[in-house]
């Protein structure tokens, strides 16, 4: 909005033939005085001074640049000109700064979700690791249970032969075997 007055502002300025002279001997009225609703006023208001300057000036339209010896109020002038350009330079820093955390929190948003979708992606693989490790700790299990009971079949079979045979050659063979 107030982009659009200053535009305004500007726009009447320039085309009553002022663009040569310094900015500073034209000032907006004081914010209390504006009214933020309709640019129409700003307008206005420049137009109100074009108009009483033709009047003052000595009928040509134009006034002669403010200096300071003509203008007694004119520190008034430059601190309101000063004032006004500050606002307006600090609420379009306040709105490069809402823009720039609005982009912020929209990449944040963004890692966040991908972080999300990773980390239940690395859940379901380590489910599915652990369930595989369960598996091959079952597997694991039986097999050493199978091949205890084997060794111990086995050291049966070789006592009997050992028996059968009468000699030592048996309980060497199956001392060999034995872990």
């Amino acid at each position: 909005m107030q982009m659009q007055q200053d535009i305004a502002a500007g726009m009447a300025y320039h085309s009553a033939g002022f663009a040569g002279l310094p900015t500073y001997c034209f000032s907006p009225p004081p914010p209390h005085q504006q009214n933020h609703s309709s640019s129409s006023q700003d307008v206005d208001f420049v137009q109100g001074l074009l108009a009483s300057d033709g009047a003052a000036g000595g009928g040509n339209g134009h006034r002669p640049p403010c200096s300071s010896s003509s203008s007694p109020g004119r520190g008034a002038v430059m601190s309101e000109t000063r004032k006004a350009r500050r606002l307006a330079s600090n609420r379009e820093s306040a709105r490069r700064s809402r823009v720039r955390r609005r982009r912020q929190l929209d990449e944040l948003s963004a890692i966040t979700a991908e972080l999300r979708a990773t980390n239940q992606r690395l859940v379901v693989e380590l489910n599915r690791a652990e369930a595989r490790y369960a598996q091959v700790a079952r597997e694991n299990a039986r097999l050493r249970e199978e091949a205890r009971h084997l060794r111990e079949k086995l050291a049966a079979d070789d006592a009997e032969k050992t028996d059968e045979a009468g000699g030592d050659v048996g309980d060497e063979a199956a001392a060999a075997r034995t872990p």
